[in-house]
């Protein structure tokens, strides 16, 4: 019998996501495609009520949030599901977005909402939901401690400050799973961008050939997440390890990922110990119980990790109880309200929402490095998620860091180019929305063929030296990645240069085979380097016709422009990517710079629609 685990375990001025916003975001998504999506998911429900209930009145089932008839699989097969703070904000440097913190930032999640699924009703009249930060969008009427737990980790407002939510600003819609994919697509259709799904297979007696399969639950994911590529998902990994299940005894705790888990498009979340200080990777200390990957075409799962162990959030014992819990359920939450911080600063700098591709490749871009080798692993995914690292790339965009969505056609390659002026790491990350792809064989094991629709290639040159990103063996997931050739099964591609000397660089994508499904494929890129890189210029920029004096400067800061244009905005960076000061209005091309301390600054100039960014010195 195959069941389901559920891995157990701001300020006025602050941009939320207005309905407008919202429906803009809509606007943008394939009508067709969407009503398809929400249609195939009310058929799909209605089947599985007549398949559940038969089932039900043979077997005699006896339900409970630790053991739910959900649905009958393909093959027959019963699927049942099972429920599986402060430290987690520290441990993942969310506490740097926070007034006070060290961006200098009010982002706290404010107006932002995420949606929850779990086993059972929220107690959403606990003190640290009051003023209706949860709202409970179904009929479960029994009281989950699981479901309180993990929403208090998203969004808890921070009445006992240790246990304030992730996104404390942020709301919830909060569900049951019953009818958990119909109702994902419909939160889709309203705009929404990222919801949690602390559950997962009972493995108990699951199959072994299930295990890092692509089957129906990874496929449905992928199918919502391509219906609304804004929406991203979030996953917990599963707490099997160290279980004694058989697959765990034979694969030495590898191996392990399973059902929504394996998607393409969803973040598959790993739970590490609370890490309150980084030196190096080895400050990452993985929990006894996390989930490792490969998945079974060798992808890298879980993607990111977060505390996951002894995590204190509300409980539904009483309108002012919390406890502390373990499981990667716990680190699951941690990343979705993440991801609505992240989504917020976006939207205050640059007046827009990233889509999910982006998110998650920015996610994968910047996290803190852990295990054993540089690059990714089976264990850690791509590291500690930073959420300090992504706000300066965001803050930085199209002035010393590259964040970018681009569609890339059948049959061509795209490029851009970028500056190293002195020998630093630099990064770049390719991510996308792949297309819903081809279900393993029923019953066949560790099948290692590529799950990849549209295979994006990503690789960075400079001269005649090649770049290529970091791929894994699933053979031997105790072995380094390496970086001698193209990935042929992900669709998150990061390229590290560790000693880049000075000089450009040219990013390029391609893609193998003559086509794509659908003709194009939407693409996120990601580029930043320790000290800054130099963009290159295009229409939207001045080339090397403006002039910025006297460098250094005490008190006036002037600029030279042709054609006697006239700046109507600058904005002033500090080395770290933080705004330090504005001038919407420069009287007569001159900028009073006089406040600031001594040091080295950037200055975004804007006239004409035009933007150039210049450094200057501050005596």
């Amino acid at each position: 019998m195959k069941k389901i685990y559920l891995a157990l375990l701001l300020p006025a001025m602050a941009l939320a996501q207005t309905p407008a916003q919202r429906q803009k975001i809509v606007r943008t998504y394939n009508p067709e495609v969407m009503q398809r999506a929400v249609q195939q998911s009310a058929e799909f429900i209605a089947k599985q009520k007549e398949l559940v209930a038969a089932y039900k009145a043979k077997h005699n089932i006896v339900e409970s949030e630790k053991h739910s008839l959900q649905r009958i699989d393909e093959d027959g097969t019963p699927i049942f599901f099972t429920i599986t703070n402060d430290g987690s904000s520290r441990t993942i440097r969310a506490n740097s977005m926070y007034p006070g913190g060290a961006l200098g930032l009010e982002v706290t999640g404010l107006g932002m909402v995420a949606g929850v699924w779990d086993g059972g009703k929220v107690r959403n009249t606990h003190q640290e939901f009051n003023g209706g930060k949860v709202t409970l969008n179904d009929a479960a009427s029994d009281l989950s401690l699981h479901a309180t737990h993990v929403t208090g980790t998203v969004i808890a407002a921070g009445v006992s400050p240790s246990r304030r939510g992730i996104a404390h600003g942020a709301t919830a819609i909060c569900y049951d799973w019953d009818a958990d994919v119909a109702e994902m697509s419909i939160f889709g259709t309203l705009g929404y961008l990222v919801s949690n799904h602390s559950y997962g297979y009972d493995t108990g007696t699951l199959p072994l050939p299930r295990f890092g399969q692509y089957d129906f639950s990874s496929r449905e994911i992928d199918e919502v997440s391509n219906a609304f590529p804004f929406y991203q998902i979030v996953i917990a990994a599963g707490n099997d390890r160290n279980s004694g299940i058989e697959q765990d005894m034979s694969e030495s705790g590898y191996d392990l990922i399973s059902g929504m888990g394996v998607a393409k498009n969803g973040i598959t979340v790993a739970a590490i110990e609370e890490m309150l200080v980084y030196n190096d990777a080895s400050s990452a200390i993985m929990s006894s119980f996390s989930n490792f990957g490969p998945v079974d075409d060798g992808r890298v799962k879980p993607d990111i990790a977060a505390k996951g162990v002894n995590v204190s959030s509300p409980t539904s014992f009483s309108n002012s109880s919390y406890g502390e819990f373990s499981g990667t359920s716990m680190a699951s939450p941690a990343i979705a309200g993440l991801v609505l911080l992240l989504q917020q600063h976006y939207n205050e700098t640059q007046g827009e929402f990233m889509r999910a591709s982006t998110v998650r490749g920015l996610i994968c871009h910047s996290a803190r490095e852990a295990g054993f080798f540089e690059g990714p692993d089976y264990e850690f995914g791509w590291g500690v998620a930073d959420v300090l690292t992504a706000a300066q790339i965001i803050t930085n965009r199209n002035t010393s860091s590259i964040i970018e969505e681009n569609t890339l056609t059948a049959g061509t390659t795209y490029s851009r180019t970028f500056t190293v002026t002195e020998p630093q790491k630099i990064q770049v990350t390719l991510a996308w929305n792949d297309p819903v792809g081809l279900a393993n064989a029923v019953g066949s094991n560790d099948q290692r063929a590529p799950r990849l629709r549209n295979d994006l290639d990503l690789v960075v040159t400079r001269a005649d030296e090649v770049n290529y990103p970091y791929s894994l063996n699933p053979n031997d997931p105790l072995s380094p990645a390496t970086n001698f050739g193209d990935n042929k099964v992900d669709n998150v591609e990061r390229v590290d240069i560790l000693f880049a000397n000075p000089g450009t660089y040219t990013i390029q994508v391609s893609h193998k085979g003559a086509t794509l499904v659908g003709g194009s494929q939407v693409f996120s890129l990601i580029a930043s380097g320790e000290a800054g890189i130099s963009l290159s210029t295009n229409d939207n920029d001045f080339r090397d016709d403006i002039i910025v004096y006297p460098n250094p400067v005490r008190n006036s800061l002037n600029f030279s422009l042709p054609n006697n244009l006239q700046v109507s905005r600058a904005e002033v960076f500090d080395l770290l990517g933080k705004s330090v000061q504005v001038g919407n209005s420069v009287l007569n091309n001159s900028l009073d710079v006089s406040s600031l301390t001594s040091g080295v600054y950037f200055v975004k100039i804007t006239a004409d629609g035009k933007t150039s960014v210049r450094k200057f010195i501050k005596e």
